[in-house]
C-alpha cells in the first residue's frame, strides 16, 4: 500500500532558519519539495566530489586490513581521501614506469649485462660499436670474416650481434658499411643490471604503497566513511537552501515538504513545542507527491522487483502485494525442478550468514526456491529425472497428482487468463480512485462479457444449462456488456463519441487480450526446456562415463555438476526475466498501472555505509 502524504509549508524567521534545518534533519521525516531542479555550480562540484569519495570507500572495502604498530599520520577523512588519491596516482605512475622498464629489459636481454661506460670509452678512441640483429636463417658466417662482427646470442629465431667500425673522422653514418638483411638496434643507455635494479626499486615502492593502503583500511576506514556522510549532509543542506524561498524582504524563509501520515507525529510535536509557523494540507491533483510503500513481510521482498520498472503515483494502487504471489508462482513454473529449487533454498540460506546486507534479496530467493520445489513436485521433475515415467514403487500412488505436458500447457493458459482478469478488477479500483467510478464502467463491461460468456458456456457444456437458457443468458450478458463498453464508457462525452471510442476499444481489446493470453505459454515452454536440459545432461553423464570403477563415477559427477550448473544458471535467468515481462507488460497494462511516482527521500542524517 501507499502511505498518504501531507504537504507542509514552514515559515521561519531568517536568524533561526539554520537551527530549524538542523532540527528537521535530525527528525528526518520531511521530503523537501524540489521546485528548482537544476543544482547550483557548488552542488554539482560537491556531487562530483561525492562520487570520487564513494569510489574510494568502495575500493577500500575490497582490501584486507593490515595492522602495524605505527598508525598512519592522517587525522581527518579529507586527509585520508587525499592520501588515497595520491597513492592511486603514484601506483598508476609506477605501473606505467614498470611497463617501460620491462620493455627496456626485454630489449637488453639478448645482449646480456654489459657496461655502457666501456662502449663510450671505445667510441672516444675512434671505435664505434653497432648493435644489430637479423633472422637467424639470414645470418652469414662470412660477415665475421669480412667485417669486425661478433655473434652475441640467438633468441626466438633472431641472431643478435655487434659490428665494430673505425673512422678517424668521427664515424659519420654515411661512411658506415651496411650488411644486407641486418637492422641496427638502438638500445636504452642503461645496463641490464641497472634496469633490473630500477624495476626492483619501483616494485618495492609499489609494495610499500599497497601496504599503506591496507593500513589505511585498518585505521582510517571510519574517518573516510564519516567524510562521505559529511559530504552527503552538505549536499542535502545546500539543496534545502536552494528550495527555500524568501518573503518579507528576506526576513522570513519558506520551505515546503512532504511528510508521511505514519511519521508526522514527532514533527508536529516539535513544531508545536518550538512555535514554528506552518500549514498542513492534503495533496492537490497536480502535486508531484513522493511515494512511500508499506507492505507486509512477504510483499516487501518483491518491492525490489517493482522498482525495476517504476513506482506508482500517489493516487493509484501499489501493485506489489498483488503481483508478488503471481511472480513467485511464475518463477517456479518456469524453472520447475524440485532439485533446483532445493539447491536455491540451500544456497540462499547459507549465503544469509555471510551476506547480512543482502538478507532481503536472499529471502526472496528462498521463496522463489520454494515455488520451484512445489512446481517440481507437481510436474515430477528432480534434477532432470522424469519421476512420472520412472519406475519407483513408492511414487506410484502420488503420480495421479502430477501433471503431464498437456496439462501443464493448459495450466499456463488458465493462470494467464486468471491474472489478466484479476488485473482488470484492479483496473476498476485504480480508475475509481484516480478518476471516479463512472470512468471504470467500460472495464466492468469487459469483465461481465468475459466472465459471463465463459461461465455460461462452461455451464452449458457441463449440462447445467440447456441450450435455450444458455443462449438467452449469453444475449443478456452481451447487451449489458455492450451498453457499458459502447455507450457508458465516458460520462463526459456524448453517446456518438462514446460509441466510436467503444468500437475502437473493442478492436484493441480483442487483439490485445489474445496476445496477452498467448504470452503466458512462455511459462510452459520454459518449464519444459528446463526439464529437457536436465534430462540431456543426465543422459550425457551416463553415456560418456568410461568403463572404469574409479574414473567412471568421477567423470559422471563432473558432467552432472557442470551440466546442471549451466542449466540452473540459464533456466534460472529465464525464470527471473520472463515473469518480470509478464508482470510489467501483461499484468500492469491490464491493471491500468500509470506509474511516474518518485521515491520518498526525507531530509535526514545520511545512512552509514556498511561493509
Amino acid at each position: 500500500m501507499i502511505i498518504p502524504m501531507y504537504k507542509y509549508s514552514f515559515l521561519v524567521y531568517h536568524s533561526a532558519y539554520k537551527d530549524f534545518l538542523k532540527d528537521i534533519r535530525n527528525i528526518g521525516v520531511v521530503h523537501i519539495n524540489e521546485k528548482i531542479k537544476e543544482p547550483t555550480t557548488e552542488m554539482q562540484e560537491d556531487y562530483r566530489h561525492l562520487t570520487e569519495v564513494d569510489k574510494a570507500v568502495t575500493r577500500l572495502k575490497t582490501l584486507e586490513p593490515e595492522k602495524i604498530d605505527k598508525k598512519p599520520d592522517l587525522k581527518t577523512g579529507e586527509e585520508v581521501f587525499n592520501r588515497l588519491k595520491q597513492i592511486e596516482k603514484e601506483l598508476e605512475h609506477n605501473f606505467h614506469l614498470v611497463l617501460q622498464k620491462e620493455k627496456d629489459q626485454k630489449q637488453m636481454l639478448p645482449w646480456g649485462n654489459f657496461d655502457w661506460s666501456l662502449v663510450n670509452k671505445l667510441r672516444d678512441h675512434g671505435i664505434n660499436i653497432r648493435f644489430m640483429s637479423c633472422p637467424s636463417r639470414k645470418y652469414s658466417l662470412s660477415w665475421e670474416e669480412n667485417y669486425f662482427v661478433r655473434l652475441i646470442s640467438e633468441v626466438d629465431g633472431y641472431s643478435y650481434f655487434i659490428k665494430l667500425e673505425k673512422d678517424g673522422n668521427g664515424f659519420p653514418d654515411d661512411k658506415f658499411e651496411e650488411l644486407t638483411d641486418a637492422e641496427e638496434v638502438f638500445l636504452p643507455k642503461r645496463s641490464l643490471s641497472e634496469i633490473n635494479a630500477e624495476i626492483d626499486r619501483i616494485n618495492k615502492e609499489t609494495d610499500t604503497l599497497n601496504h599503506e593502503l591496507h593500513q589505511i583500511k585498518y585505521y582510517c576506514s571510519d574517518m573516510l566513511k564519516q567524510y562521505h556522510l559529511d559530504i552527503q549532509r552538505q549536499i542535502a543542506e545546500e539543496n534545502a537552501l536552494l528550495q527555500t524561498t524568501e518573503e518579507v524582504e528576506g526576513k522570513v524563509k519558506v520551505l515546503e515538504g512532504w511528510v508521511p501520515e505514519s511519521k508526522k507525529d514527532d514533527l508536529d510535536a516539535y513544531l508545536e513545542e518550538n512555535q514554528v509557523l506552518f500549514a498542513k494540507e492534503e495533496p492537490a491533483d497536480e502535486d508531484k507527491v513522493p511515494v512511500l510503500l508499506k507492505n507486509n513481510k512477504f510483499a516487501r521482498l518483491y518491492e525490489i522487483i517493482g522498482s525495476l520498472y517504476d513506482l506508482p503515483n500517489h493516487k493509484e494502487l501499489d501493485l506489489t502485494p498483488f503481483f508478488a504471489p503471481f511472480y513467485m508462482m511464475f518463477f517456479g513454473f518456469a524453472l520447475g525442478d524440485a532439485g533446483y529449487g532445493l539447491f536455491i533454498i540451500l544456497a540462499a540460506t547459507l549465503a544469509k550468514r555471510k551476506l547480512p546486507s543482502m538478507r532481503s534479496v536472499l529471502s526472496l530467493a528462498q521463496w522463489l526456491g520454494l515455488a520451484t520445489v512445489i512446481f517440481g513436485i507437481l510436474t515430477g521433475t528432480f534434477f532432470g529425472i522424469d519421476l512420472i515415467n520412472s519406475e519407483i514403487p513408492w511414487l506410484e500412488k502420488y503420480k495421479d497428482y502430477m501433471v503431464n505436458t498437456d496439462e501443464l500447457f493448459n495450466l499456463a493458459i488458465m493462470v494467464g487468463v486468471f491474472q489478466i482478469l484479476f488485473g482488470m478488477v484492479l483496473k476498476v479500483i485504480n480508475i475509481s480512485r484516480t478518476k471516479g467510478f463512472l470512468y471504470s464502467v467500460s472495464v466492468i463491461g469487459w469483465l461481465i462479457l468475459i466472465i459471463g460468456m465463459g461461465s455460461v458456456t462452461g455451464m452449458q457444456k457441463a449440462g447445467v444449462l440447456t441450450e435455450q437458457i444458455a443462449g438467452t443468458l449469453q444475449t443478456v450478458v452481451m447487451i449489458v456488456a455492450g451498453i457499458l463498453i459502447l455507450v457508458l464508457n465516458n460520462p463526459k462525452r456524448n453517446i456518438f463519441m462514446n460509441i466510436g471510442a467503444g468500437l475502437w476499444d473493442v478492436y484493441n481489446m480483442i487483439t490485445s487480450l489474445l496476445g496477452d493470453v498467448l504470452s503466458y505459454i512462455r511459462l510452459f515452454a520454459l518449464g519444459v526446456s528446463s526439464a529437457i536440459l536436465g534430462l540431456v545432461f543426465n543422459s550425457m553423464a551416463l553415456s560418456m562415463k568410461p568403463d572404469n570403477v574409479i574414473l567412471g563415477p568421477l567423470v559422471m559427477v563432473i558432467i552432472l555438476v557442470i551440466g546442471h550448473g549451466i542449466t540452473i544458471f540459464m533456466s534460472g535467468l529465464g525464470a527471473f526475466v520472463h515473469p518480470i515481462r509478464l508482470t510489467f507488460v501483461e499484468f500492469y497494462k491490464n491493471a491500468g498501472f500509470t506509474g511516474g511516482g518518485k521515491a520518498y527521500k526525507p531530509f535526514a542524517e545520511p545512512a552509514k555505509t556498511s561493509e
